[in-house]
């Protein structure tokens, strides 16, 4: 079986969740047994030092494409009523460059990752006459609503926003349908559609972990009070998160326990994140490699309040043998609870008290890691959950050959 790939991004380095999606993705196709051409686009150039650095033994091509949200091109899209998530990733001669990339006769299936690549994956399939699979990394509309419905009414955001979510939802149901089979990443996601689209061929392929590279060391000397968060501040939500943290909770920590300190890691922090030192905060940045700096923190935390899908951080954190204290937004679809190692938290107050907990208790704070790193090779490793994509690919392929 040949998989035609379609990404939004150059998923490598994979140093932010969409990207870390994609790349495992395509690395378990190749892992097992598959050959795999991907084409993803990019804002820049990809030099092929960079690409053939990371294709092992698939292929990948680059499409130039800048999709950056302008405001000239919020305005465009407003005004000709169009979903500016999915039209921007789009381009009319992207059928031509693909074509001149990559020969459509050897593919026997097209695989879209995100739904703002569906458009196009769906024009290839009607064209070739191949199977298409869509893998919804997120529900992206359900991400519009909440923003959207957490606005003020007053927001000058709001009506863009609103007209956004609503056009986003049209076509990415529509999408789901017009796809042969499509993969949510969570049962709620799964069970959302189903109830809107009662006849779609829709999975479970949760997301996952490599958990022979995400490895804890429990014998290590973790810092005293000591928390860490790892997130992507290229997305305002995530900083928002963040803030919330540092202005409500971590003040309250302060007096509690004078050493605490929150390790934040991530690319492109806003600068005014260095003005809470002297509550605890380490800006660090980005980090090429997050895993010494797990081993080293007590408690993993991901206070987000606007998202959909899974965050894989807090996947990748519980491999890691972190408890995590996660909003319900934060640990949506990772079907673990307090017991388990990844603990709810919605307010300051509930923030600030399971933390002092995990401080105060040590040796629960080590089985919760333990038992959270175990919920997360028996549930989430990218091995077991790409098979199930794979496993239907095959089908698909099959069914195809024979009717052929």
């Amino acid at each position: 079986m040949r998989i035609l790939q379609l990404a939004p991004q150059f998923p490598f380095p994979s140093d932010d969740g969409g990207k870390i999606g994609i790349s495992n993705i395509y690395y378990q196709f190749l892992k097992q047994g598959y050959e795999v051409e991907m084409i993803c686009t990019s804002r820049f150039p990809i030099d092929n030092e960079q690409i053939n650095k990371y294709k092992k033994e698939g292929n990948i091509n680059i499409v130039l494409l800048d999709s950056r949200n302008t405001k000239l091109r919020v305005l465009k899209y407003f005004l000709m009523n169009k979903s500016m998530y999915i039209e921007k990733q789009y381009r009319s001669n992207l059928m031509q460059v693909i074509e001149s990339l990559v020969d459509m006769s050897t593919i026997d299936i097209i695989h879209a990752d995100h739904s703002n690549m569906a458009k196009l994956a769906i024009q290839l399939s009607k064209k070739y006459d191949k199977p298409i699979g869509l893998r919804l990394h997120n529900i992206e509309y359900l991400i519009w609503e909440r923003f959207y419905r957490g606005l003020s009414k007053f927001s000058p955001k709001k009506l863009f926003i609103g007209q956004q979510f609503h056009l986003l939802k049209k076509l990415e149901l529509k999408f789901i349908s017009d796809s042969d089979v499509a993969f949510a990443i969570t049962k709620q996601d799964q069970s959302l559609i189903k109830k809107l689209l009662p006849n779609s061929n829709i999975e479970v392929a949760s997301a996952g972990v490599d958990v022979d590279l995400w490895r804890p060391d429990f014998n290590c000397s973790r810092e005293p009070n000591s928390l860490v968060i790892a997130t992507n501040f290229n997305w305002f939500h995530n900083v928002n998160a963040v803030r919330w943290f540092l202005d409500r909770v971590l003040p309250k920590l302060r007096e509690i326990y004078p050493n605490v300190q929150l390790k934040i890691i991530g690319k492109n922090p806003p600068s005014d994140f260095n003005k809470y030192i002297s509550v605890g905060a380490k800006n660090i940045g980005y980090l090429d490699d997050v895993k010494p700096y797990f081993n080293q923190s007590k408690v993993y935390i991901a206070p987000l309040f606007v998202g959909g899908g899974i965050r894989i951080k807090i996947l990748e954190a519980m491999a890691m043998g972190l408890p995590v204290i996660a909003t319900d937004i934060s640990a949506e679809g990772i079907e673990a609870n307090n017991e388990q190692g990844l603990i709810r938290a919605n307010s300051e107050e509930e923030y600030f008290n399971q933390i002092k907990i995990l401080f105060d208790n040590e040796d629960l704070r080590i089985e919760l890691g333990k038992k959270a790193r175990d919920f997360i090779l028996a549930n989430h490793t990218w091995k077991s959950n790409v098979a199930i994509i794979i496993n239907s690919y095959s089908k698909l392929v099959s069914s195809k050959k024979n009717k052929a």
